[in-house]
């Protein structure tokens, strides 16, 4: 495979752990991965190419690929046969032809088109890379996940439109399918026109209200300046004047001729076909630049997995300290949070198709869910990866379960291995009472949990229910949070 296609075998092999909140155990990858060398991002790379799940991706990244070569085979079918029409639109019926109905129908819209991508690209150079390929692009994916009914599609998909807005690729492949289309139109357009003016006879001619006719004469002499400095004759004053609407007609039908085709040559397709090979060469450019964003939390967690050697995560057995006089967890509002939200899922009773949980107004980075030792270890290795302090971490609890020592010493260590704020969210009370379980006891058990744990504020939520008095409060603290892309 090509290195772009690794990375977005690597990058959808990490959606799809995000999306399960775990990482998918395979010794053999993680080995070969780690016995390859190299650097971070190739060791990722490495482990997801030998994956069977990353082997999965790489068959459906494939059959995608045939379907966009198709889809987008026809859309340059699609232009190609649009300039023919918009030729044979201008060549109708009627054997007189304005000359400047004609020059606007088919250089008018790509041209305007053109000064906007300039435009943009001069002044907006984030931008994206042209609204004809933007739509071409969402055009092929929309119809690519459609025509693919794979699982993996919709993941591999999004892995593709992620890693495109990366480093400019994105924005140079949109570039390059903006005057790739272009250009056909315009070809179409010209052999269109080619076509019609070889097999009938045309009488040219041409009218202004606004511009005077010396206006009109210097405005042809520089439309035709770059055909006529390589010898192709171009109309002369004289011949424009005696072509004005209203005197005889039949005068310099070859000369008008071949200024309608030199334009369409030299301000349609020529520029077209030469910035569609820049934008090309700047793809490939981008392309060979394409790095993995190893800082996300799915690439962190693997950290310690794919290292050359185990690093320490601290203690994993500490005595417990002394709880003579322990008072709960504090139960003071704290200020609300600015920064980054970071969740972690510990031991929860819902299923990996309810994870990453969702709120209205909260914006957070799940770094995985540590429902055992492993987990908890690539959950640490994310957190440990990130070199800002986060604004806070939130630990997401069952209520339902008893909060015992492996908890106790999980929340210790994550407040050992962040400079920012945790707190301990207690969700699924509702499973608890259908246990018939008391709540207050075991909420008073957790708050207990987390005050030796050194925890900053334990909160009871609940996340199916945007009402519940937790809920509103917890949006209220870290909805200003924003989270990475």
């Amino acid at each position: 495979m090509t290195p772009v296609r690794q990375r977005l075998v690597a990058e959808a092999v990490r959606l799809e752990e995000d999306r399960l909140g775990r990482i998918l155990d395979d010794p053999a990858a993680d080995a070969r991965a780690r016995d390859a060398g190299g650097d971070f991002e190739q060791r990722l790379v490495r482990r997801a190419g030998e994956m069977a799940l990353g082997r999965r991706f790489a068959g459906t990244l494939e059959r995608l690929n045939q379907i966009r070569f198709w889809l987008l085979l026809g859309a340059v079918v699609l232009a190609f046969l649009a300039g023919m029409g918009a030729a044979a639109a201008v060549f109708g019926q009627d054997a007189t032809v304005n000359i400047g109905w004609a020059l606007s129908a088919l250089l008018g819209l790509q041209l305007l088109m053109l000064l906007l991508w300039v435009v943009f690209t001069l002044y907006r150079p984030k931008g994206g890379g042209g609204v004809l390929g933007r739509a071409a692009l969402a055009a092929v994916h929309g119809l690519g996940r459609r025509l693919s009914r794979r699982p993996e599609s919709a993941v591999a998909l999004s892995a593709s439109v992620g890693l495109l807005r990366r480093g400019g690729l994105g924005r140079w492949v949109a570039s390059a399918l903006t005057h790739g289309l272009w250009a056909m139109f315009c070809l179409g357009a010209l052999l269109g026109a080619v076509f019609a003016l070889s097999v009938r006879q045309y009488e040219f001619v041409w009218g202004t209200t606004l511009l005077t006719e010396g206006s009109f004469v210097a405005l042809v002499a520089l439309l035709g300046a770059p055909a006529q400095s390589l010898g192709w004759p171009m109309p002369d004053a004289e011949i424009v004047r005696a072509s004005r609407i209203g005197l005889e007609g039949g005068v310099g039908r070859e000369l008008w001729s071949g200024l309608l085709l030199s334009s369409l040559l030299f301000y349609g397709l020529l520029p077209r076909a030469v910035l569609t090979l820049v934008s090309l060469l700047l793809v490939r450019r981008a392309a060979g630049r394409l790095r993995l964003d190893t800082s996300l939390p799915g690439y962190a967690r693997l950290s310690d997995r794919l290292g050359a050697h185990a690093r320490s995560i601290g203690v994993l057995d500490p005595r417990p300290p002394e709880t003579s006089g322990l008072e709960p967890a504090s139960r003071t509002r704290p200020a609300p949070v600015h920064g980054r939200v970071l969740l972690i899922g510990l031991e929860l009773e819902r299923g990996s198709n309810d994870w990453p949980p969702r709120l209205a107004g909260v914006d957070w980075i799940t770094l995985g869910r540590a429902d055992d030792r492993s987990q908890r270890r690539d959950v640490l290795s994310a957190l440990r990866a990130r070199d800002a302090a986060p604004g806070v971490v939130l630990v997401l609890c069952s209520l339902a379960r008893t909060p015992d020592r492996g908890a106790e010493r999980f929340f210790a260590t994550v407040r050992e291995q962040t400079r920012g704020p945790v707190w301990a969210l207690l969700d699924e009370g509702g499973t608890l009472a259908a246990r018939g379980i008391e709540r207050a006891g075991r909420l008073r058990q957790w708050e207990l949990a987390g005050a030796r744990a050194g925890l900053e504020y334990v909160l009871e939520i609940d996340l199916d229910d945007p009402r519940h008095p937790g809920t509103r409060e917890l949006v209220e603290l870290v909805g200003q949070g924003v989270a990475e892309e």
